[in-house]
């Protein structure tokens, strides 16, 4: 083998050796661009991205006021708006309602719903009615605009620094400023003191 053979030899084995490198190259920048696709299918998504790519917006701290004869105003830590439907779906909802005496109601709820085209909001889970020295818990509670009423057919309880009552169902009158516990009523009274025949007690 002359000069010229040797270098021809050498000359095709750095061919060859270049060649496998750059198929080992391509196959390996294939295999990474097919990882890089599975993994982003598999990625999971935010709250915000799922709610876009089912036509749905999410808004943090929502407020809303209502155009109603008695207006009421909600907050809300998010709500989720969509484009096919007028109901609200709420997270921390809080409502504030103006009562016809000048009193105030505060309810609040885990979850909730606006209708905006009924004019109805609805509680759910750790519901909590605040009227004056008065605490209502319930599981649900539903208003109407058009009743200007809340109601519940769920366990009631009362607390308040002299009572302890529980019942089942609730209506709540916003402008009478009225609560009514309908059945299967209980009460409890703490620091009552004794009081002459004829007396009321001192709740």
């Amino acid at each position: 083998m002359n000069h010229a053979e040797i270098e021809r030899w050498y000359r095709l084995r750095n061919i060859k050796k270049a060649s496998q490198v750059i198929i080992m190259a391509a196959v390996l920048s294939l295999l990474l661009g097919f990882g890089v696709i599975q993994y982003l299918k598999g990625a999971p998504h935010n709250d915000a991205d799922q709610a876009a790519s089912n036509g749905q917006m999410r808004i943090e701290n929502f407020v809303y006021s209502s155009p109603g004869v008695r207006p009421w105003s909600l907050k809300a830590a998010n709500a989720i708006l969509s484009q096919a439907s007028t109901k609200i779906k709420l997270t921390h909802p809080t409502v504030v309602y103006e009562g016809g005496k000048g009193g105030k109601i505060y309810v609040t709820a885990k979850t909730g719903e606006l209708d905006k085209s009924a004019s109805r909001i609805s509680g759910h889970g750790l519901v909590t009615i605040h009227y004056r020295d008065m605490k209502f818990t319930t599981g649900k509670i539903d208003y109407s605009d058009e009743k200007m009423r809340a109601e519940t057919s769920s366990q009631v309880c009362l607390e308040t620094t002299s009572l302890s009552l529980t019942g089942t169902g609730l209506l709540l009158s916003i402008p009478q400023e009225e609560i009514v516990i309908e059945n299967n009523v209980r009460a409890r009274l703490y620091d009552v003191k004794w009081v002459g025949p004829g007396q009321r007690l001192p709740i």
